[in-house]
């Protein structure tokens, strides 16, 4: 299964943003060579495992393109590693985000589950953020831990800065949602 996709649906990253913006669609499939390239210089190790992929687009920004997850090909044993990338003057190039000690840096976010613990990122493009969210689930079955990180785009710093309040509000959201994904999956085994 495909948490990822399922997460999408729960917390409602999917979707266009902006009233009567209109989005350009990058083709990002098209530029998928140049952003192999890009991801294999910056990770060595990406596409060992498996190919660098494109997971997701949307318009995260609001600017009007694209943004695009794209899963590196590499590691974990439940998970897989991807990054957000975004279109700058033509060319595909890694987002920023700027963390919670105020360093800037390409983030490798994880996705995917295991029986008791999960990762999952999602563009977000109503609130302009990228969300990554992690929980565990008990002995029982049930959520157990569940916190989460947002990162609300600037438009002058053409960054993801980690945003407290941002993270607060849709970890509530994610983590109802997962809980109740879980519960579900857990009431269809019986």
């Amino acid at each position: 299964m495909n948490i990822v996709l399922v997460v999408a649906l729960m917390v409602g990253g999917a979707g266009a943003f902006g009233e009567g913006l209109m989005t350009e669609a990058v083709n990002w499939k098209a530029l998928l060579p140049a952003v192999q390239k890009a991801v294999n210089k910056e990770f060595p190790e990406a596409g060992q495992h498996y190919a660098v992929t494109l997971s997701t687009t949307s318009d995260v920004t609001g600017m009007g393109t694209t943004e695009a997850l794209i899963d590196i090909g590499c590691c974990g044993a439940y998970t897989h590693e991807v990054v957000v990338m975004r279109m700058e003057d033509d060319k595909p190039v890694f987002a920023r985000f700027r963390g919670r000690d105020g360093k800037i840096s390409t983030m490798v976010f994880l996705a995917g589950a295991s029986v008791r613990n999960g990762e999952a990122v999602e563009l977000m493009p109503k609130e302009h953020a990228v969300y990554a969210g992690h929980w565990k689930t008990n002995d029982q079955g049930k959520l157990s831990n569940c916190t989460g990180e947002g990162y609300a785009w600037d438009e002058v710093s053409k960054t993801f800065n980690f945003n407290l309040t941002l993270s607060r509000s849709l970890t509530k959201d994610f983590c109802s949602a997962i809980d109740a994904w879980i519960t579900k999956e857990n009431n269809s085994l019986r």
